[in-house]
């Protein structure tokens, strides 16, 4: 049996036009990191604020009081959560920005593998979140498709 020969890794430089483009990406990824930094303390912000404001306002006229002071907690806890897991991309961004750009100027490559590691992070973690939105989407329709299934025949 033969063995594979693979070419190793480590043969691979960066040219100058690919140091361009790494260089670039660099600086959209701290913009972007940036941006998004601003957004969860907007996200924040707002959590506090719009709790209370739906459960006395918007909300009033439903029955029994609108959302009360329980719904408005529960407004501002999911804010809160969408603002703490919007947070976790964002560092991962700027991690992958900020070792990227020390790669590229030291020319060293533990810190590229470094800003590649968190490139991996922030994948992985949009990645599982996507999947965690889609599944709730999902169980969503079945329970949707459901109880529409159940409450069709007596809706006349």
């Amino acid at each position: 049996m033969e063995a594979t020969t693979h070419s190793p890794l480590f043969e691979l430089s960066i040219d100058q036009e690919a140091h361009s483009y790494l260089s670039e990406t660099a600086r959209w990824a701290k913009f972007l990191a940036i941006v998004g930094f601003v957004t969860c303390g907007i996200i924040a912000i707002v959590a506090f604020f719009i709790g209370p404001i739906l459960s006395a306002t918007a909300f009033a006229a439903l029955p029994n009081g609108g959302l009360g002071a329980a719904g408005g907690a529960m407004i501002t806890a999911v804010y809160l959560a969408v603002a703490v897991l919007y947070f976790f991309p964002c560092l991962f961004l700027l991690h992958f920005s900020v070792r990227l750009k020390a790669a590229l100027r030291d020319s060293d490559q533990v810190k590229l593998t470094s800003s590649l590691q968190s490139q991996k992070k922030l994948f992985k973690f949009v990645g599982i979140m996507t999947i965690v939105i889609l599944s709730v989407y999902a169980l969503a329709l079945v329970v949707g498709v459901i109880a529409a299934a159940a409450f069709a025949p007596h809706i006349r």
